[in-house]
């Protein structure tokens, strides 16, 4: 990692330095009506959480936050890779729509109704519709992590969620003085954080597109990292 060449290295140790990362996934919709919509992903996805969907309708993408309602483990599918992940249906519904998004949704839905037929045995407020003439849709997913080591131009963190190498992932990083530094991370690796596979990844990250107040609260952090190490242990 050839970030953390540049600058000093500190280890965390028990300190709790906490993050997230948020990136996206492609799911499949199932079928989609203006209280809500049904996907497929190959993510868990949390009942109660919420997620941005990102639909696209003309041309133009649809940011709408949605809460999950019910999800559940489905099946199995085989990545390009060859490795096998686990399916997750759910059932998600629509929260806090903006006039515009409502307008745009109601466009899609339209059109989709405009080709089908409300099943009879469909008891929901309002009426849903196959999904696939909206076919995918991104999803944000939103992965916790902590933070091992750090630098002024990177740190090593460890996830429960594997990350491709070289993409660039939306990152928050919440500092020990209630600051919290928002970013764009560059990830340089991603490794089996234990010899048995158990689960967790040890991720390298490079800090890019850092403000100018991210980076001094960075500093000032690093700073009093650098001061306690210097400090003499007690007799």
């Amino acid at each position: 990692m050839n970030y953390t060449r540049r600058h000093e290295r500190f280890r965390l140790g028990s300190r709790e330095l906490k993050g997230q990362m948020t990136f996206a996934s492609g799911v499949s919709i199932l079928d989609i009506g203006m209280g809500g919509v049904s996907v497929t992903a190959d993510k868990r996805l949390n009942i109660g959480g919420r997620y941005t969907l990102k639909l696209e309708i003309d041309k133009k993408i649809l940011p709408v936050t949605c809460e999950v309602a019910w999800a559940r483990l489905t099946g199995t599918k085989r990545t390009a890779r060859g490795e096998t992940v686990p399916l997750y249906t759910a059932g998600m519904k629509f929260i806090d729509l903006s006039p515009e998004n409502a307008s745009g949704l109601r466009s899609l839905v339209q059109a989709i109704s405009d080709q089908q037929v409300k099943r009879e045995d469909d008891r929901r407020q309002y009426a849903r519709f196959s999904g696939s003439a909206a076919g995918l849709a991104l999803l944000n997913f939103p992965a916790d992590y902590k933070a091992r080591t750090i630098s002024l131009s990177g740190m090593l963190i460890e996830s429960a969620e594997a990350v491709e190498s070289e993409s660039k992932v939306p990152m928050v990083l919440s500092l020990d003085d209630g600051r919290r530094i928002d970013f764009l991370g560059r990830i340089v690796s991603c490794q089996p954080a234990h010899e048995d596979g158990a689960g967790r990844y040890h991720i390298g990250i490079e800090f890019i597109d850092l403000t100018d107040a991210a980076q001094n609260a960075l500093a000032a952090f690093i700073a009093r990292l650098s001061a306690a190490d210097r400090e003499p242990n007690p007799a």
